[in-house]
């Protein structure tokens, strides 16, 4: 079952893990967004609530295997702690194993350039520390933990590299904060969920924390390169400071999520997945280049642009 079916990683993972053979229940609460989104699939489709604990018990009942992958928006990023009391409960009256799908968030504020697992989990803003006790709460019940970087592709509608390529598309500059040559390392997220895919059918992934790779490292003036060689004209970068991003914020309300993250999204980061790499060996770890994952992600933005305008 993939609880936050009809966000990005659990439509990807969803058709991957079908497409491998796995009977898969998939579970929204809204009942005609399951039927737009996996319409085409086949997969079992489920209407639960994560904030209701019977709803979600009832969602689990006859489940193996349990993904979270909910992400919810910034005003109700306090309710990830309570989703999660709600799953491990769930899977602890059904002997269910589970699989978190998360960001790297709970890792922030990053001390090195480089991150493993054993980077320590502490500080920094609420969104943080309650992804972390969410995390928590469902290691403890036995679940493996995976932290996706960055990511974008198709499907994808809110992250910082899909906006810059969004931007980038629309014809503006790309928004930076901070250092526009400070590399970020970026997932295309068919691949990376096809690695988390492969994590879920070991069993020596659950009860673990475990680092996602990605497709490559890339600072904005890449990407405005890498999208200028794409669309055939040049991209340029815009930079904003952290200290001024809060202070348009003030005036600017729509700015206000991206404040906390602001300081953390101005320093390179990549991470070091030799965990991983142990456990699925170096074969499961050929992932396309950056530049052709870009192509691809902006022409499925074209086509989706097109197939729905703008009023």
């Amino acid at each position: 079952m993939i609880v936050g079916a009809t966000g990005p990683t659990g439509l990807h993972l969803a058709r991957i893990l079908s497409g491998r053979g796995w009977p898969v229940r998939v579970v929204s609460r809204s009942p005609d967004h399951l039927e737009e989104v996996f319409g085409d699939l086949d997969v079992e489709r489920a209407v639960g609530d994560a904030t209701d604990p019977e709803s979600l018990r009832s969602a689990v009942a006859g489940c193996d295997l349990v993904v979270d992958c909910i992400g919810l928006p910034p005003e109700r990023m306090g309710d990830h702690p309570k989703t999660a009391l709600n799953l491990a409960a769930a899977i602890g009256k059904t002997g269910a194993r589970c699989l978190l799908v998360c960001s790297y968030w709970s890792y922030f504020p990053h001390r090195e350039e480089i991150v493993n697992e054993e980077h320590p989990r502490e500080g920094g803003h609420d969104w943080f520390r309650w992804r972390r006790e969410a995390e928590d709460i469902l290691h403890e019940a036995g679940a493996a933990v995976a932290h996706l970087p960055d990511f974008f592709g198709p499907e994808v509608h809110t992250s910082s590299v899909q906006i810059a390529l969004q931007e980038a598309l629309g014809g503006g500059p790309i928004n930076a904060i901070g250092d526009a040559d400070a590399r970020r390392e970026i997932a295309y997220i068919p691949e990376a969920m096809g690695l988390v895919a492969d994590l879920a059918a070991r069993d020596a992934a659950y009860g673990e924390h475990w680092a996602i790779p990605g497709n490559g490292a890339v600072s904005p003036r890449d990407l405005a390169r890498i999208a200028g060689e794409h669309l055939g004209r040049r991209i340029k970068v815009r930079t904003v400071a952290p200290w001024l991003l809060k202070v348009l914020a003030l005036v600017v309300p729509a700015l206000k999520p991206v404040v906390p993250l602001a300081p953390h999204y101005a320093r390179g980061v990549r991470y070091d997945t030799a965990k991983l790499r142990g456990l699925l060996g170096e074969g499961a770890f050929e992932l396309t280049a950056v530049e052709e994952t870009v192509a691809t992600t902006l022409a499925w933005m074209a086509d989706s642009m097109a197939a729905h305008p703008s009023p």
